[in-house]
């Protein structure tokens, strides 16, 4: 399919959407999303390019190649997604769900393509293509509406790989007053031409992520929620052009790398007050490095306002190149409003400080101001 025609059809996907409103009844549901984002770097001391960006610069989006300059830009996070479900019997299901992103170009691609099977009141098996869910808001990191933020942390957030094609089994129930919910889960990922790679790479990289296990656990209780995951992988890297391996090294009797993903995460949201709190681990020390992250935020709401203050922190560690690893940290003042039960216009500065090195030319310290206005349907 060539960018034009699926452009044409996410522009059909969304007509039909609009057009055609779902009922409780009905066998199809469609329902959508959209955000319309803006952000423009205030101030910043690299003043070379970074690869092929423009400096001064502030990465938003690692996942999918997002970076803001200087100049005011609207394509790098604005994004329009409809998803459908299609429900056969009682207990069996199929969804899809198609995202138009600025970034490349509002190009249609599928996310989401999968066949949910309801075995009875506590266990639900699915099959195909999902967001992987490395982060606490992973599934529904793309709809802008759920969460606070103009953008969940990109410290924290944003990896290689973003989905997956396997299957998951799923489960709810009562844990002694604890609401539960628990998903195992395995497939791999082939992603070309990957998109966070082309932050570091001046060629296209294709990556692979393969024998993919894991699984996550959400507690909710009251006032909190907490979640905890564990995803491992092997991992293959090319480079797209000469095709020579990346990872493992050329000279490695390995056919892939390892890696392990730990997360834990912990909600609270009392009256008007709300905390945010995440922490993850990529470990692949083995051959690269260790990676530790987290973010905590603190907010309150004001009627139809919500205020949050968040800080980030980003390390990387090796010890066969200990001065060259990647370390930052960031905080960010978020202001929302809610316009009506579905929409929403945020306002967001961020402060990002670089303190990777010294053998590492990263992207130096910057200051980001963004606006969005989010909407669900």
């Amino acid at each position: 399919m060539t960018s034009s025609q699926q452009r044409l059809a996410l522009v059909g996907v969304l007509a039909a959407a609009l057009a055609a409103p779902a009922r409780a009844d009905d066998a199809l549901q469609i329902s959508g999303f959209a955000s319309l984002v803006a952000g423009k770097v205030l101030s910043g001391d690299r003043t070379e390019p970074f690869f092929r960006y423009d400096c001064p610069c502030f990465i938003a989006d690692y996942g999918h190649g997002a970076l803001y300059s200087e100049r005011w830009q609207v394509k790098q996070e604005s994004k329009v997604g409809i998803q459908g479900t299609y429900t056969f019997t009682p207990k069996l299901s199929a969804t899809a769900q198609v995202v138009g992103r600025g970034v490349d170009g509002v190009k249609a691609s599928l996310e989401w393509a999968y066949l949910s099977y309801d075995v009875n009141d506590s266990w639900t098996v699915q099959l195909g293509r999902k967001r992987l869910p490395i982060y606490y808001y992973s599934d529904f990191q793309d709809v802008g509406f759920a969460y606070t933020w103009v953008r969940p942390p990109a410290d924290l957030y944003g990896w290689e790989i973003v989905n997956y094609n396997g299957a998951n089994a799923t489960y709810r129930g009562d844990w002694g007053g604890w609401a539960a919910k628990a998903n195992v889960f395995f497939g791999r990922e082939n992603s070309r031409d990957n998109l966070m790679q082309r932050i570091y790479y001046d060629t296209p990289q294709n990556v692979t992520w393969k024998n993919i296990v894991g699984g996550d656990l959400v507690l909710t209780r009251g006032v909190l929620t907490t979640r905890a995951t564990y995803i491992q992988s092997d991992v293959q890297q090319w480079d797209r052009s000469s095709g020579a391996r990346v990872t493992p090294a050329p000279d490695s009797s390995k056919s892939a790398e390892k890696q392990r993903i730990y997360g834990l995460s912990a909600n609270v949201d009392w009256d008007d007050w709300l905390l945010r709190s995440e922490y993850s681990v990529f470990d692949r020390s083995g051959y690269s490095y260790r990676s530790q992250a987290y973010m905590l935020g603190v907010g309150r709401r004001f009627g139809d306002f919500t205020t949050l203050v968040t800080r980030t922190n980003y390390r990387e560690r090796n010890r066969f190149a200990p001065d060259g690893q990647q370390h930052d940290s960031g905080y960010s003042a978020t202001l929302r409003y809610e316009l009506n039960s579905a929409t929403a216009v945020k306002l967001q500065w961020d402060r990002f400080r670089d303190m990777s090195g010294p053998d590492l030319s990263y992207v130096g310290n910057s200051r980001l101001l963004s606006m969005s206005l989010d909407t669900v349907f």
